[in-house]
């Protein structure tokens, strides 16, 4: 009986030390930044009649330095030779979706979110570019900071020398005071490329599949409430505007605002004209 109880207390000793080793070394491994890169990250690529520019949107994300990661593109119902171009490309990590009929970009997003199998999801466009440490940059912020979703700068290119930095500098003001949810108010800085964001949370709060445009807003002001969030200050992501890019389409511009300015929303702003106000 003695030598049982022995055998137990020398067991809880060698627990103990052993989850004390752990604390240490995570501990050290967070103040070093030396974060393990374990957790699989799900990128979702909505995409239509964009065969272009496709292919580099997705070896962007597939040469990221943070490798654990898989590759949902969603065509919805390209009418060019975009399935025929991303057929050509072996990587196992690459899951390649069409949609029987034209649907949006929203809805394609939503059906990538419920394929995902990854612990985060990142969120990229066809026609735009990951920087190679992109996923690996946020990854790391967002398990120092324990946030729930991060989100980095991004470069909005209108041709080969007209270009903004996102966010502005009077949105960093706040977000250096760690007022990011009060910054929202002043308007959206916060890009659907740049997030990445617990899987649990987006599958909760997905895409309004009748936002043609600021989908990323609207889900921005749905989430930040319920979230810690988390700010990568660097560019890690290249836009590109087009011309026949939804963000150019005035129609959508204008029913998106509707929309918006008819939403509640559980963020502390005065009213909702600041939806309004930004966009004028």
């Amino acid at each position: 009986m003695k030598s049982k109880k022995n055998a137990y207390n020398k067991y809880l000793i060698y627990f103990f030390k052993f989850n004390i080793t752990l604390i240490i070394l995570s501990s050290y491994l967070l103040k070093n930044n030396n974060i393990p890169l374990i957790d699989k990250i799900s990128v979702i690529i909505p995409t239509y009649n964009r065969a272009n520019s496709i292919i580099s949107s997705i070896k962007s994300v597939l040469s990221q330095t943070y490798r654990n990661l898989e590759l949902i593109v969603v065509d919805d119902c390209s009418n060019d030779n975009t399935e025929s171009l991303i057929s050509n490309i072996k990587d196992n990590r690459l899951l390649y979706i069409k949609l029987k009929e034209r649907k949006g970009a929203n809805y394609a997003r939503n059906i990538g979110i419920s394929k995902a199998t990854g612990k985060y999801i990142s969120f990229q466009d066809s026609d735009d570019l990951y920087r190679i440490n992109k996923l690996e940059k946020q990854y790391k912020n967002l398990i120092k900071k324990k946030s729930d979703f991060d989100f980095c700068k991004i470069c909005l290119h209108f041709n080969s020398s007209n270009k903004i930095v996102f966010p502005r500098k009077y949105h960093e003001k706040k977000i250096k005071r760690n007022k990011i949810k009060e910054a929202l108010c002043n308007g959206n800085f916060i890009s659907t490329q740049s997030i990445l964001i617990n899987a649990t949370l987006i599958k909760r709060n997905l895409f309004d599949i009748n936002m043609p445009r600021f989908q990323d807003y609207d889900l921005i002001l749905r989430i930040a409430p319920i979230s810690n969030i988390s700010y990568t200050h660097e560019i890690l992501v290249d836009l590109f505007r087009k011309e026949d890019s939804i963000s150019n389409n005035l129609n959508f511009f204008n029913k998106s605002l509707s929309l918006l300015s008819l939403k509640k929303y559980n963020i502390k702003c005065n009213n909702n004209s600041f939806l309004l106000s930004h966009f004028k």
